[in-house]
């Protein structure tokens, strides 16, 4: 990755991260399984543990972890409104009105750094699935609904040199008789503004992976975008950056002249 004139600023912002675990019976969590799950898969310490298997409140890494179960399922108006952008799950409506129950995970610390606190939430986040009788992962901040199986599969491959973006940021297309284009939504979640790629001549393939891989060097090496500045992928790149109200997200966004 190659960023001209680049400042690299560091980012103060401190953590919460929430998500939803839908859960296809009534039952809550055993947090013994959870525990032996998530100490075996991931080599971490619980450092405290309280609670039962209905509310549990744990230390992992410094950071805080609340597990709470509510006995009836995530509203369906929140999933259906959110399921027209889980173009990956072709049945998602049908799956998701069969959960009878929800798990709500947070991730609470006030470590500088964002992204060690989602990957322990998406380390949380597997353990559960693995655990109990689930379907996927919501997270409403992101506009993601995440079947369960794709969500472990994408998170078997995060490690410190690959950050599991597809389950932490909604990367969004569009298709219109002006070009193609393509929006970020989710890395208002790290303190960052949101990028769009707008009626470019683009395959939409092509954009997304663009927007994939500057979202993940902005994450890895905690980047600032400054108006006026270019991008790219090789040291010939040269794709301008303006800062401007988004067309597509809220607020202003990082536009990309790819």
């Amino acid at each position: 990755m190659f960023l001209k004139n680049e400042k690299k600023e560091k980012s103060q912002n401190n953590t919460i991260i929430l998500g939803m675990v839908m859960l296809a019976d009534a039952y809550s969590i055993s947090l013994a399984s959870f525990e032996e799950d998530f100490t075996q898969s991931y080599s971490s310490e619980i450092e405290k543990s309280s609670g039962d298997n209905a509310i549990a409140v744990l230390t992992i890494a410094g950071a805080q972890i609340a597990i709470g179960h509510m006995p009836a399922p995530i509203p369906h108006g929140d999933l259906e409104s959110t399921s027209a952008y889980a173009y990956n799950w072709e049945s998602v409506l049908q799956e998701v009105s069969e959960h009878n129950s929800h798990l709500i995970v947070s991730v609470m610390g006030s470590s500088e750094d964002t992204v060690k606190h989602f990957k322990l939430f998406t380390q949380v986040v597997c353990a559960l699935l693995r655990t109990t009788n689930s379907v996927g992962v919501y997270m409403g901040s992101q506009s993601l609904l995440i079947p369960k199986q794709d969500y472990l599969d994408e998170a078997h491959f995060m490690d410190e040199a690959c950050l599991p973006l597809n389950l932490w940021i909604y990367f969004g297309l569009e298709v219109s008789d002006r070009g193609n284009s393509g929006y970020t939504y989710g890395l208002k979640e790290f303190g960052k503004a949101e990028l769009e790629i707008l009626d470019s001549s683009r395959s939409l393939e092509d954009i997304r992976a663009f927007l994939f891989n500057i979202a993940h060097y902005i994450l890895d090496h905690d980047v600032t975008f400054k108006d006026g500045q270019t991008c790219g992928l090789s040291e010939k790149d040269r794709v301008a950056i303006t800062f401007s109200n988004g067309r597509r997200v809220q607020g202003k966004s990082f536009k990309l002249a790819y």
